[in-house]
């Protein structure tokens, strides 16, 4: 098989019962470390709920979220106004970040919003976000590339989270990220898959080498990112910007509420009649 990253030899290492009854089989690609099941011919079936019943981890997922998000922008991308949330979900980070100031929005094609109501962003050709936030969707991604691609065209800027995979195979087929009783996870990266995917794509791969990554058309120092990805430094933002230039923000949850109440009431209102 082919890698869909670099489309060199994928050499097939492992197998999985996946959903409970479907045999198949891994490859990892021998150049760019990239690792993706064979043809997901199941994925309809595992799509029919988006959210599956093993991801018990979403809230908390969130509040991580919460903490490291808000940082990486004012670091890197403190000048950003909108911002879309590619695989949103329910909503739930859309909203936490809108209450914290930040002009969000959920784009999700599979998934209910239950959080971020009203605040859905539909496809249009013609607009563009400074930053866009994908998190825990590239695991997700039949053909990585086209829609790493899709995404560069709504913004030049992505955020997004997968997990790295294991040096080692051992630890692979131990790995709770495979996740084969959900059959939703098709493609697993390593830092070099990463970075052939920057080349391909003329961009800047950074990453907190674990968990957190950006792929950006701008250009950061090593200074920078070391800031972007610390987490919790007392006085960090005084460090940073001086005391009189730490970003503010005000939350935006009033303002959606009037927005959505006027909503409410003007569908509300009885038609007129005019004569």
């Amino acid at each position: 098989m082919n890698c869909k990253i670099c489309k060199l030899n994928a050499s097939q290492f492992h197998t999985e019962i996946v959903l409970g009854k479907y045999k198949v089989s891994y490859f990892k690609c021998d150049n760019c470390n990239f690792i993706q099941t064979e043809d997901p011919y199941w994925l309809k079936e595992a799509y029919n709920s988006a959210i599956t019943h093993l991801d018990i981890g979403l809230i908390q997922r969130n509040l991580y979220l919460k903490e490291k998000i808000p940082q990486i922008i004012d670091v890197l991308f403190s000048s950003t106004k909108t911002f879309i949330d590619y695989g949103g979900g329910y909503g739930m980070f859309v909203r936490i970040m809108r209450d914290l100031g930040f002009n969000f929005f959920r784009y999700d094609i599979y998934c209910e919003n239950l959080f971020a109501k009203h605040f859905d962003f539909k496809d249009s050709p013609n607009q563009k976000f400074d930053v866009l936030t994908a998190f825990e969707v590239f695991e997700h991604l039949e053909n990585p590339i086209d829609e790493i691609t899709k995404m560069f065209k709504m913004s030049d800027s992505i955020i997004f989270s997968t997990h790295l995979i294991p040096e080692t195979t051992e630890e692979f087929k131990k790995w709770w990220y495979v996740a084969p009783q959900t059959g939703q996870h098709v493609a697993f990266y390593h830092e070099r898959t990463f970075q052939h995917i920057s080349k391909l794509l003329e961009c800047n791969y950074y990453s907190n080498s674990h968990d957190l990554h950006i792929l950006t058309r701008n250009k950061f120092s090593t200074t920078q990112i070391q800031l972007a990805f610390k987490l919790n430094e007392e006085n960090f933002f005084d460090k940073l910007f001086g005391k009189k230039n730490a970003p503010k923000r005000e939350s935006l949850l009033q303002i959606d509420f009037e927005y959505i109440k006027k909503l409410h009431e003007d569908r509300a209102k009885p038609e007129t009649t005019k004569i």
